[in-house]
Parts: C-alpha cells; sequence; structure tokens
C-alpha cells in the first residue's frame, strides 16, 4: 500500500519492533528434583555425621586410656608404674570387652587375651614373674617397663573390637 501523502510505498523496515527478550527464569520456585536432591542430601549428611559421632564416642575410652598412660609414665617407683600399667589395661579391657570380663582373669591368662586381641604382636618379650613384680612386697626393679608401656600403647591403639575376636580354643 502507498502512502496516500507521499504516494511512495511504505519502508517495511518501519513495521519492525524491538527485539523482546523473555523474563529470566527465576530460580525461585525450585524444580521438584532439586528438593528430591537437597532433601537426599540432607539425609545423608545427617547419617554421615552419626556414624562419625558414634565411631568418636566409641574410641573415647581409648583416648583416656592413652592420656592416664602417659601419666602413668611419670610414676618414679617402678612397681607402682607396674601395678597402675595392669590395672590401667584391665580397665581398658574391661571397657572393650565387657561380656569376656577380662579383668577377673589372673595376669597370665589376661595377658595370653591381651595378644590374642591385638593385630600386632604385644606383650611377646616378658622376661619377668608378674606375679611377683606385681604383689610381692620386695621393691623389685623392672627394667622392662619401658617395653611393657610401648606395649600397652599400642595395644590400646590397636586392639579389636569385640565382635572381630576369634572365639578361644579350649584345647
Amino acid at each position: 500500500m502507498a502512502n496516500p501523502l507521499t504516494g511512495a510505498a511504505p519502508n517495511p523496515l518501519d513495521q519492525l519492533r524491538d527485539i523482546h527478550l523473555p523474563e529470566p527464569i527465576s530460580w525461585w520456585p525450585l524444580a521438584p528434583g532439586w528438593w528430591i536432591l537437597i532433601i537426599a542430601g540432607c539425609l545423608l549428611s545427617g547419617w554421615l555425621i552419626s556414624i562419625l559421632y558414634r565411631r568418636y564416642s566409641a574410641k573415647l575410652y581409648r583416648r583416656q586410656a592413652q592420656k592416664q598412660l602417659k601419666a602413668l609414665q611419670l610414676e618414679s617407683n617402678s612397681q607402682q608404674q607396674l601395678r597402675g600399667l595392669f590395672e590401667l589395661l584391665k580397665q581398658t579391657a574391661n571397657s572393650a570387652y565387657p561380656s569376656l570380663q577380662p579383668g577377673s582373669q589372673s595376669i597370665l591368662e589376661f595377658i595370653r587375651m591381651l595378644q590374642r586381641s591385638c593385630d600386632k604382636p604385644v606383650f611377646e618379650r616378658l622376661n619377668i614373674d608378674l606375679d611377683l613384680a606385681l604383689y610381692s612386697s620386695d621393691k623389685q626393679l623392672s627394667h622392662q617397663n619401658d617395653e611393657l608401656f610401648e606395649d600397652a600403647s599400642r595395644w590400646i591403639d590397636r586392639h579389636l573390637p569385640e565382635d572381630k575376636l576369634e572365639p578361644e580354643n579350649p584345647c
């Protein structure tokens, strides 16, 4: 159609309008897939935190025993050190294995139980009579206290949980 005033054909470019972009996509409300992902992530995080907390709490007696062991090493009397060491080991074993009641065993049975319950060799080099060293009124000095403390520390750190202990062979 020609423009009646000018008589010229209308310019088609004059009829073009500016480009109108759509509104940007809003991040809210979230799509259902995002809600599922958020809920699954929260549940997984809660589960992981509870497992880590239980593991940390289960090893509390080990950390306390190591602190007591370090304090016990500062004791000057060798016989008191030895008595304190085996008291500490029996307390720790009673905490680790409450159904076995290791604290009520004789000292030699207790040592065998400690050896069986650790994945590393412990208390293999005992060259002293423990009954005499622990319970006599004689002030017998033990030169093996350092080795005993090393073995005790190793056992406290490395002993197996109760459910992984192999049953004792009665033969």
